[in-house]
């Protein structure tokens, strides 16, 4: 049995190949040991129809009971029928102020003046 506490997030160690440890008092909570080194805490969701995972973020930024509430946070977004991960998509998607730039001169300003 799993409870992901600090203590257990700092006790892995990368074994060879990237691991998840699933929470088992908050169902779909996890921790990733990469073979970095690096600890990842993310959510796992399933629907009918997929499965959708949204990483919370690095062990460390992120302490394991700050993990655990956007964890219960994240899990509530799926179960009132929203994605979070398909909105951090998204997000993701979006142009910065640099491309948007970019865009303004390429059509808008004449070549000759570049």
């Amino acid at each position: 049995m799993i409870k992901i506490t600090k203590r257990f997030v700092e006790s892995l160690e990368a074994n060879g190949k990237d691991t998840d440890y699933f929470d088992d008092t908050l169902q779909g909570f996890g921790v990733r040991a990469r073979t970095s080194g690096r600890k990842v805490y993310f959510v796992r969701h399933r629907t009918r129809l997929a499965q959708r995972r949204v990483t919370i973020g690095l062990h460390g930024p992120w302490t394991t009971e700050a993990a655990r509430v956007e964890a219960q946070r994240l899990l509530g977004e799926f179960a009132a029928g929203n994605d979070p991960a398909a909105a951090k998509a998204k997000e993701k998607a979006q142009a910065t102020i640099a491309e948007l730039g970019e865009r303004f001169i390429a059509h808008y300003i004449p070549h000759h003046l570049k």
